[in-house]
């Protein structure tokens, strides 16, 4: 602490902050116009100015010391400050500016504007009005310093001093990402929201439901309209994306689902089969007795004339842990089959599979916080962040920008994180192996392992570096592109300038290969012992809200809630005294169906599937074949928002609530169990899946004539909580989770007795399977090669403005305004080869179909490839993608497809 006065009072104040702060906290008011906590203190106002030992300074960035003698209220000072807010207002309409404004000035503006109006600028999400700006410089210090994008500058001098966007572009042009920010932070409404209230009806703090940050929002409802904004609960500011900012309107889409529907020849008590009238096969509304009814029938007739395991169910990374939790429950104990999969399968199985051999638990063992503000290097491989996460994207430009960290990307694609990286990594796709044994035997070469952590804590060391040393890097070179200086240096900064964090997702995973990728970047981070500590880690980014969560809660066919193995006897036995009924047969012990291999067995031994919130006709790959399997399937059900391109094969539609009408929790992407709220009950006559389940099991149960005896054995749960009781007792890693735990602190799981606080770094002191184990991972070859006929490589992803296959966000205007129509991105050199000019509609084709979308000739897609989303049914690239699958996880190789590509 250190002393100083203010007006004529000696306080002790804490040293190394500004005159503004030690103001405030002596409960001293300063006025002021552009000073915000979270954003660089500059002064540009001049409204905050004191006397600082006889000179005038401005109070928001000048820092106190020992002795200084300040003076903060004199008339000459109020007529500096009146001085400076009439030059900054004068050139704004005055009658328009927010009341709190107009108090700060109104002893102060001499005169109204008389400027001419100037054009209002538009987007879809927001809008700039330059009558009412008198250029603080919020909006440019929170874009370039809050979000790293650099949209807002500063144009011309003097009295033609104005704002620009990017280089005089638009929004679109200059590479905004529409996060809102520059919103929050203007002070007079002149970048304002398109979308507004007139009230508020009601609202909530809840969390988002798109991508696996898991970002804490607040939901404004007034009767017609949503809005969102994040919550600020740290002293650095929170930001949403796009889709978090202005994606939730969807809540409100006339499309949804109203009612339970089913087909006519169900009414009729007919077949599939028998259904041989055109009007047999019309969806009729019904009640929810009526459709539950029929479920339960037809469930109960399968199970009876073929055995459980001819029920299959897709779960939902989109719908709560307790919803998530039920709906295996009723797969594994109803009708005992382990037939239980979702998407999951389609984005991160294999580093399930991978991570849980080398180090024994496949979830990310660090924080996004922790990485941001603990990390010295970052390396990032096969995960465009600032799209698929952008949240996280921004801490990572925010750690560039502050702490300087050394990031190095490695991508096929010269993605928006690369642009802040130290090395770039443009390597070939599907050559990521190469890569990392690379990089380890260089490491090994010049002695930058950490040698005591390898030797106290990991196993088959010496099996692993015996192969790494013969790896021949000269093929490593070639294969993937990079030379050898480069793969120099950054071997030396992921060994070296340590802690190093490793960023991957699908890029990874999405490959035959995938389980194998995982297993070598866990080699390079055990070599370099950049695992357990803060900072560091083995990082796989979750693609969607709580696929964690689904994950966690058994939505696998291999393993119980909290990854106990099926094929574990007493894990079984658990499972059987928990759940069980009187006179009832074991639980099957037999790993069950992936979600590829029950849409495969639906003309076999599948003869019904559940789904509850997946549209596996736009996400699985070669999605004709899907659509021809879905078609034969006996009996289909569909539990889901909207109308999906699945439930056009649905035998029963049931409509669901979406998050912001539901309680319960979610786990993103780094293990954090968080709490939704409702904004307000399902509209419609939709329910949340939690209803929807308890209810049909309960119709299931009178029917079999089941007698719950176990502890948990019956469905009579009155709320989330009871099912959040129950998983305490079925999953050791959610021992004591409670509702009270999580809005306290929402915690990283294991929550239990050795951890009753959480841990927010896994491996701290030991591997989940005790050691961490080494394996010496040999290079494949894709599934799929380019040849004459199809000479390009097709790589697949998703868009920062679309989620998944579109169910949500295409239901959202401002973002079909913004993107509304498949795009495929191709170098220009290939463009030049076929003749395609920028937005020239082309076709991909493939040995499986065809597609037609426009093209986006860019420098940033590697020469011989292409890239293309599945955001739209009408251009989906997984018409063109292989069912080639990883044999250990299961998992489809998306990024690595052979094409060709015409002008159309």
């Amino acid at each position: 602490m250190i002393k100083i006065t203010i007006d004529g009072n000696q306080i002790n104040v804490r040293e190394n902050i500004t005159i503004f702060e030690a103001c405030l906290e002596a409960g001293i008011e300063i006025p002021t116009i552009c000073h915000d906590k979270y954003l660089p203190h500059i002064g540009r106002c001049k409204v905050c100015i004191v006397n600082a030992d006889n000179q005038y300074v401005t109070s928001c960035n000048t820092k106190i010391y020992d002795g200084m003698n300040l003076v903060t209220n004199t008339n000459e000072l109020n007529e500096i400050r009146n001085t400076n807010i009439q030059l900054m207002l004068e050139s704004v309409d005055f009658k328009k500016l927010p009341e709190n404004l107009k108090k700060l000035a109104v002893s102060s503006i001499k005169r109204v504007s008389t400027t001419n109006s100037q054009k209002t600028i538009n987007n879809p999400f927001f809008s700039f009005n330059p009558d009412l700006c008198f250029l603080c410089g919020k909006c440019v210090s929170a874009c370039s310093n809050l979000q790293g994008r650099f949209i807002w500058n500063f144009r011309n001098k003097g009295k033609k001093l104005g704002l620009s966007i990017g280089i005089y572009e638009s929004f679109e042009d200059a590479g905004c990402e529409f996060s809102g920010t520059c919103v929050d932070f203007c002070p007079t409404g002149a970048i304002s929201h398109n979308r507004r209230l007139s009230k508020i009806v009601s609202k909530c703090e809840t969390i988002c439901s798109y991508c696996g940050v898991g970002c804490q929002i607040e939901l404004f409802f007034d009767g017609e309209n949503i809005i969102s904004k994040p919550i600020q609960k740290s002293e650095k500011y929170s930001s949403l994306c796009v889709k978090g900012r202005y994606g939730n309107s969807y809540v409100l889409n006339s499309q949804r689902l109203k009612n339970p529907l089913v087909r006519k020849y169900l009414l009729e008590n007919l077949s599939k089969k028998e259904a041989t009238k055109d009007n047999d096969h019309e969806l009729v509304e019904v009640s929810w007795e009526k459709a539950l009814d029929i479920i339960s029938d037809n469930l109960i007739r399968v199970y009876e004339n073929y055995g459980g395991d001819a029920i299959s169910f897709m779960s939902s990374a989109k719908c709560t842990n307790e919803e998530n939790y039920l709906f295996q429950k009723l797969a594994r104990q109803i009708f005992k089959t382990n037939n239980v999969d979702h998407c999951a399968r389609l984005c991160h199985s294999s580093t399930v599979v991978g991570l849980i051999e080398t180090v024994g638990s496949g979830a990310m063992t660090n924080g996004m916080d922790d990485i941001a503000e603990n990390a010295k290097t970052v390396f990032i491989i096969g995960a465009n962040v600032t799209e698929q996460h952008p949240v996280f994207g921004v801490k990572i430009r925010r750690a560039v920008m502050e702490r300087k960290i050394n990031l190095i990307v490695a991508d096929p694609r010269f993605i928006d994180i690369a642009e802040f990286s130290d090395i770039y990594l443009n390597i070939k796709s599907g050559t990521d192996i190469y890569l990392i044994n690379a990089l380890c035997r260089i490491i090994l070469e010049n002695n930058w392992q950490d040698d005591t952590f390898i030797n106290e804590r990991c196993e088959n060391f010496e099996e692993f570096k015996e192969y790494i040393l013969r790896f021949d890097i000269d093929e490593a070179i070639d294969k993937t592109g990079i030379d050898y200086d480069t793969l120099f240096k950054s071997a030396k900064l992921i060994a070296t300038e340590k802690p190093t964090a490793a960023i991957w997702a699908m890029g990874v995973t999405q490959h035959i290969y995938g389980v194998d990728n995982v297993i070598a970047i866990s080699n390079l981070q055990l070599l370099t012992g950049n695992v357990g500590l803060k900072g560091g880690g083995l990082n796989p980014l979750r693609g969607q809200n709580n696929v964690q969560g689904a994950c966690d809660m058994g939505g696998l066919p291999d393993v119980f809630p909290g990854y106990q193995k099926v094929i574990d006897k007493d894990v079984v036995y658990k499972f059987q005294e928990f759940w069980k009924f009187e006179h009832d047969t074991q639980l099957s012990n037999t790993p069950g169906y992936t979600v590829t291999e029950m849409i495969d067995n639906l003309d076999k031994s599948v003869k019904a599937l559940y789904i509850m919130g997946e549209n596996p006709a736009m996400t699985e790959p070669d999605i004709q074949h899907v659509a021809e399997k879905l078609k034969m399937c006996e009996f289909l059900v569909i539990q889901d928002i909207f109308p999906t391109e699945t439930s056009k094969f649905a035998d029963v539609i049931l409509p669901a609530a979406t998050f912001a009408e539901k309680d319960g929790t979610f786990t993103n992407t780094e293990r954090r169990i968080q709490k939704l709220s409702p904004l307000f009950a399902p509209m419609y006559n939709s329910k949340t899946d939690f209803e929807i389940l308890t209810a049909l099991a309960n119709i299931l149960i009178s029917k079999m004539k089941l007698k719950p005896s176990g502890n948990f054995s019956s469905w009579n749960y009155s709320s989330y909580e009871d099912v959040m009781n129950e998983i305490n007792g079925a999953a050791p890693i959610y021992e004591k989770v409670n509702y009270e735990i999580i809005q306290k602190n929402n915690v990283c799981w294991p929550v239990n007795s050795k951890y009753p606080e959480g841990a927010p770094i896994l491996h701290q002191e030991s591997f989940s399977r005790g050691k961490g184990r080494f394996f010496a991972i040999y290079p494949q070859r894709p599934h799929e090669i380019v040849d004459e006929n199809f000479p390009l490589i097709l790589n697949t992803g998703r868009e920062l403005y679309h989620w998944h296959g579109g169910e949500l966000t295409r239901r959202v205007d401002e973002l079909s305004k913004i993107s509304d129509h498949p795009v495929v991105l191709i170098h220009s050199e290939d463009a030049k080869m076929y003749g395609i000019k920028d937005n020239s509609n082309v076709k991909i084709i493939s040995k499986r179909g065809e597609i037609i979308a426009k093209a986006f000739i860019t420098e940033r897609n590697q020469k011989g490839t292409i890239f293309g989303n599945f955001h739209f049914y009408e251009g989906n690239v997984n018409t063109l993608t292989a069912k080639a699958l990883d044999q250990k996880a299961k998992i489809p190789q998306y990024k690595i497809s052979a094409v060709k590509i015409q002008l159309v």
